[in-house]
Order: C-alpha cells, then sequence, then structure tokens
C-alpha cells in the first residue's frame, strides 16, 4: 500500500467524487481513480460502490476509512510539531559546560528571545564534553578545548590568564603573585584527567623539566575550589572561572603567560539544526564561527 493510494481513498470518502478529490489533492480525476483502482486490486477488495448518483463507502471501505482519519490525523499533529520546531516554539537545548559561568548570560538572553524551548544545562570537563557531543548527548558543548577534528564547527569566546586560588588564612594570601617554580613545590590540588586545567599544568611543568609530586587530585571545579578554601592546597583555575568567594585568596603567576581558552563548539553534521543555529549566531557581534 503506498501513501499516495491511501490518501487518494482517504479525499475520495471525504469529498464524495473523484474529481472533487482530484481538486483537493491538485491530481487529475484520472489519477485518483487509478490510485484507487490499484489499492482495491493489490488486496482484493471493494471500496466504494459507484453509480451514477456517486460513490458510496462499501463496509471494508468504512473501516479503512476511520484506520485512515487517525493516520491523517498523526500525519497532522507530526506537521505541527515539526513546524513549532522550526521556528523554536517547541523543543529543546541541551548544553554542556566547563564552566557554566562562561555561558550563563548568553543563556539568559537565548531564553528571552526563546521562553517555549527547554534548555538543559550539565557539566564536564573538556574530554567528556566533546564525547557527549559524539554521543549526541548534549548540542553544544563549552569547553577549554578546541577539538583538531575537522568535524566540529567552533566559536572562540574568550581567553583567560590561569591564577592559584588558596585559603585566606594561609600566610602565602599575603601575597599578590607568586612565581611559577615556587607553585609547584607547594601542595597543589590537581584536577581530574582530561580537564584542560590539569593539562596545561602538567605541560608546563614538564617543557620546565619539573615534575610534579605530592598533588591532590579532585574531580570537578567546584570540589577543587572547595579544597583550595580548607586548605588543602593550591588550586589552578582560569582568571575567567573566578566567582566571589570571601574564603579565597587569588595570586597571579606573572611569569606563566598560558591563557585558558573557551570554545563553543558542535558537531558540523549537527550544525543546521534548527535550535543550533540560533544559539550559535545570538551573538551577531560575535567573530564567525572558525570552521
Amino acid at each position: 500500500m503506498r501513501h499516495a493510494q491511501i490518501k487518494a481513498f482517504h479525499a475520495v470518502a471525504v469529498h464524495n467524487g473523484f474529481s472533487r478529490a482530484g481538486e483537493a489533492l491538485g491530481l487529475t480525476q484520472p489519477a485518483v481513480s487509478d490510485h484507487v483502482r490499484k489499492l482495491e486490486e493489490s488486496y482484493g477488495v471493494q471500496l466504494f460502490t459507484r453509480g451514477s448518483s456517486g460513490v458510496a463507502l462499501t463496509d471494508m471501505g468504512r473501516k479503512l476509512f476511520a484506520i485512515a482519519e487517525r493516520l491523517f490525523e498523526a500525519e497532522t499533529e507530526a506537521m505541527e510539531l515539526l513546524s513549532r520546531g522550526r521556528t523554536l516554539e517547541e523543543g529543546q537545548l541541551t548544553i554542556g559546560a566547563d564552566a557554566a559561568v562562561h555561558i550563563l548570560p548568553e543563556l539568559a538572553r537565548f531564553r528571552l528571545k526563546h521562553p517555549k524551548l527547554s534548555v538543559r544545562l550539565v557539566t564536564g570537563n573538556s574530554a567528556q564534553l566533546v564525547k557527549r557531543l559524539e554521543d549526541f548527548s548534549i548540542d553544544i558543548a563549552i569547553t577549554a578545548e578546541r577539538p583538531p577534528d575537522a568535524g566540529f564547527l567552533a566559536r572562540k569566546l574568550r581567553s583567560d590568564r590561569l591564577v592559584a586560588v588558596v585559603q585566606r588564612s594561609s600566610k602565602l594570601s599575603k601575597l599578590k603573585e607568586i612565581r611559577f617554580e615556587q607553585l609547584v613545590k607547594l601542595p597543589l590540588i590537581l584536577r581530574e584527567e582530561g580537564s584542560m586545567t590539569r593539562t596545561l599544568l602538567l605541560d608546563e611543568a614538564g617543557r620546565r623539566g619539573i615534575t610534579l609530586s605530592g598533588a591532590i587530585e579532585i574531580e570537578s571545579r567546584e570540589a577543587a575550589r572547595e579544597a583550595a578554601a580548607e586548605g588543602l592546597g593550591l588550586a589552578i583555575m582560569s582568571k575567567g572561572e573566578l566567582v566571589p568567594d570571601g574564603r579565597l585568596a587569588v595570586l597571579a603567576i606573572p611569569d606563566w603567560t598560558t591563557e585558558m581558552e573557551e570554545w563553543m563548539i558542535c558537531l558540523k553534521s549537527r550544525s543546521a539544526l534548527h535550535v543550533i543555529r540560533s544559539f550559535f549566531t545570538l551573538e551577531r557581534e560575535a567573530a564567525k564561527p572558525i570552521a
């Protein structure tokens, strides 16, 4: 059974004739008749009785018409749903961020523009978020690392110097800055593998021929900040990730010029989806996406 055949059958039943059905469908009367005839012949049934006064549904035709009504109601409902999705009146956007602070202003503007959309924000480190993009479990990632794979679309959001945070009651808090080689001799709080902060710190230490030892490894930025506030060591963070916290002091690292970048990325294969494209183009004055 072809969709065109059931559609022609339904139209003949609704409009009580082949000619009027053809006008409604934009087809000729013979084309409509041919669709219905082939449907009847395929299954060896009669769906209409034809007479000089018009057509009438047979018992089999009435039963099929009831099914066709539900079918086309569902089709109309599906089209309406898709149309709402196209105009961003319905749907969901899932964003993954390694630091929610970087995306909250854009998220607020997006919600004002598209209040009917459902928005979900999840967190993770850079490696985790790239994997979630590839698994289609998130739509957009805000991450400190731009994937080298050409299959991603990326826009650079910002770059910030790295700083050390320490418990305010510590003697170190009296310092305004600390040099890298002093820093690595002190108890450090390291993020988990996959964190860009950890990667940049270990890369710099390796470049200087320094081996780190005695560090505490803690998963998540928030947990690392809490550990620093409890006096367990110094945590390395991007200056752009800092939030006001009276328990912590911030130390600049003047001889470490590496900056932490933040990128907004999505899969190129999904970049044309209305909800993703709308978020990417929300800030017209921002730099164009980098392919």
